[in-house]
């Protein structure tokens, strides 16, 4: 499924950025903040996945299959039962990052195989349904909420923050990749 880039010479400082993100999200501070802050877990969960998509993409090759395995963790932590379930047990919340960080790694894995075309896609989607989670969240929705699950530690009253944080970082990434995209037809 995924195999070691033998072609990428694996050296450390290509580690800097992600185990940095890491430490972010895995520790104690953090991980209190989150249960009582959507907008610091959301931050979380894009770190993690990230910092996974990151490792994936300069250590690892994968095909399709990886992709697909990739995309299930994030969409399926994303739906509102899980959601919630992550947001308000320990339990869940270790299981939720270590699926996402092997996701990221799954997914990063493939995108050196994929056709730009599918690129693009890929990202519009995410971009899409971000946009979306991001809009029922600055609109308060009890979807994502105690009001609809009440194990949940968020209140609808708490989520907006965490909506205007998913704008800002789906645009700073936008623009990287744009960046990056010019970069590479420029010279």
């Amino acid at each position: 499924m995924i195999k070691l880039n033998r072609d990428q010479k694996l050296t450390y400082k290509f580690l800097i950025i992600p185990i940095a993100l890491l430490i972010l999200s895995f520790n104690p501070y953090t991980e209190s903040l989150e249960f009582s802050l959507p907008a610091v877990y959301m931050a979380s969960h894009y770190a993690v996945y990230f910092s996974g998509l990151y490792i994936g993409y300069k250590y690892f090759k994968g095909g399709y299959i990886s992709l697909i395995l990739g995309l299930i963790p994030a969409v399926l932590w994303h739906s509102p039962y899980f959601f919630s379930l992550g947001a308000a047990m320990l339990d869940y919340r270790i299981l939720l990052e270590i699926t996402l960080l092997f996701g990221g790694v799954l997914l990063g894995s493939s995108i050196n195989s994929m056709r730009l075309q599918i690129k693009i896609t890929l990202l519009a989607l995410w971009m899409l349904g971000d946009s979306i989670l991001a809009i029922l969240f600055i609109t308060s929705t009890p979807l994502y909420s105690n009001l609809a699950y009440p194990f949940s530690p968020y209140t609808p009253s708490s989520l907006p923050l965490a909506g205007i944080l998913m704008f800002v970082i789906m645009n700073v990434f936008l623009i990287y990749v744009i960046s990056k995209f010019m970069k590479s037809i420029i010279g």
